[in-house]
């Protein structure tokens, strides 16, 4: 049984034992006798619902109903006559407390639950949720497909969209529904799961406000926050999300602490858990056949780095303007190292629509790299396969940085201008990590990899101590605990 139908005749059991306790204290003859008639209906509706879920219930049950539904008859005769006595009534009324009784007890709840998935690259945030729902047998999970878009209005108001829209669910063996099949208003799911705050990329129907309409909607971050401050605060809490979600899994108590101070919820519906995205980073191992053969050709038998590049070129995120050519040169000269290249999965889209003055510049340094033989471009949905085959990471200031602190392999944080983000209050600890103020940096920081210095391990594994005590590899599992024990408190 759906646990909102079981939540519904919850309730209708309750009215039938007010029902019957005004019956008992009433003085009103054609009423009480209106009100027995009336509860005979009642009950034929539950006995409908329970009918209905056949395989939840138990013939007891059934049964329990079918002796009220008697014992109204009787009343209502009694009632006819006026021979009512108030001492039958207490026994009417245990009955349905049994019922109440039986109801808790035999009828197997099935939660209704559903994901949200657009991006490829940010199904890791829910997979481990995802899984820890399946596993249950209480409960029927279904993955709603969903396209995330840019869009910019050029000359003359014509506005030029870039949608992605990809199926990389089936390929995963996860079902999975195209979003235009999927009516959330008849679903009507008990929790629905959501990984992207940005209304602005979605549809309308996806944005929290409508989804909180149907269900109770769960917030889970795709990325690791890293600090604390304007920008920070404002997409943490002040967007919609922040108000309509009816739980925020959040990676931190400071986070948690963002919330209370600036949300207008004050933190009550965040819960501390830390982020299911960091399950799979906890116990990742990859198979090397997962390799396709350009990879195997162009970097096995080299030291391999991974370089990890944001688009944000007007803020202190993205060093692709200062650093991005340079590096690509770098590796073009020096062969006996090798490249992995994972721009943001954005990218593309940014410069096609909001940056079309540096187009050129991207798509020429994607064909270097692409035109090379010792450099790869790395557009898989999972960056798994980047992080197994690399010896260390170079990285903008990124969320990417904190899932690459568990393969404990070096990694070097790019910084722009006096610094990677300016006025913050550090949730990770990145200033402990390697940065790069110019070119000689980096080339320092390779020169150390080929000859296997690495002198900043012991900094790193004190950021995941201090930074990311929750990530265990089961916060997929805490989260659908924690979130159905919630949901069975209203029952």
């Amino acid at each position: 049984m759906r646990f909102s139908l079981y939540i519904k005749i919850k309730d209708m059991l309750t009215t039938l034992t007010e029902v019957f306790q005004y019956i008992q204290s009433g003085n009103d003859r054609e009423l009480c006798m209106q009100l027995c008639l009336d509860s005979l209906e009642f009950i034929e509706a539950i006995n409908k619902a329970l009918n209905d879920n056949k395989n939840s219930i138990s013939d007891r049950l059934i049964e329990q109903l079918e002796l009220i539904s008697e014992k109204i008859n009787y009343f209502y005769r009694k009632y006819k006559d006026g021979s009512v006595e108030d001492c039958e009534f207490n026994i009417l009324l245990d009955e349905v407390k049994v019922v109440q009784i039986l109801f808790a007890q035999d009828v197997k709840l099935v939660y209704h639950i559903v994901f949200f998935a657009e991006l490829g690259q940010k199904w890791d945030s829910m997979k481990s949720v995802y899984d820890a729902f399946k596993k249950r047998d209480d409960c029927s999970v279904k993955v709603v497909q969903t396209p995330i878009f840019r869009a910019v209005e050029k000359e003359a108001g014509e506005i030029e969209t870039d949608v992605i829209y990809e199926d990389y669910l089936t390929h995963l063996g996860i079902k999975n529904i195209p979003y235009d099949d999927y009516d959330l208003s008849q679903e009507l799911p008990d929790i629905g799961f959501i990984s992207n705050p940005y209304e602005g990329v979605t549809l309308p129907q996806f944005w929290p406000e409508n989804i909180a309409k149907y269900t109770k909607l769960v917030y889970i971050p795709y990325y690791t926050e890293m600090s604390i401050n304007d920008a920070s605060i404002q997409v943490n809490c002040e967007l919609p999300v922040a108000r309509h979600a009816w739980r925020i899994i959040s990676q931190s108590e400071k986070v948690k602490d963002m919330h209370v101070r600036y949300s207008l919820k004050k933190g009550e519906n965040v819960l501390v858990t830390g982020l299911p995205k960091w399950d799979g980073m906890c116990d990742s191992i990859i198979s090397s056949n997962k390799f396709n053969e350009e990879w195997k050709r162009k970097l096995n038998n080299k030291k391999v780095f991974l370089w990890n590049s944001h688009f944000d070129i007007n803020s202190q995120t993205s060093t692709f303007l200062e650093y991005g050519r340079s590096i690509i040169d770098l590796f073009s000269k020096n062969e006996d190292i090798a490249l992995i290249w994972r721009p943001h999965p954005m990218t593309d889209t940014i410069f096609k629509l909001y940056l079309p003055e540096y187009a050129d510049h991207w798509e020429e340094s994607k064909s270097i790299v692409e035109g090379s033989g010792n450099m790869v471009l790395d557009t898989n949905n999972s960056y798994d396969i980047a992080f197994e085959f690399s010896d260390a990471l170079i990285s903008d200031y990124s969320s990417m940085i904190v899932q690459y602190l568990f393969t404990q392999k070096p990694i070097l944080v790019l910084q722009k201008g006096n610094g990677a983000v300016a006025n913050t209050e550090e949730l990770v600890q990145t200033s402990l990590l390697e940065q790069a103020k110019n070119q000689s940096d980096i080339e320092r920081f390779i020169t150390n990899i080929k000859k296997g210095i690495d002198e900043n391990l012991s900094k790193r594994m004190q950021i995941i101590s201090d930074d990311l005590p929750y990530a265990d590899g089961k916060i997929g599992e805490q989260v659908c605990h924690l979130l159905l024990a919630e949901l069975q408190k209203q029952a």
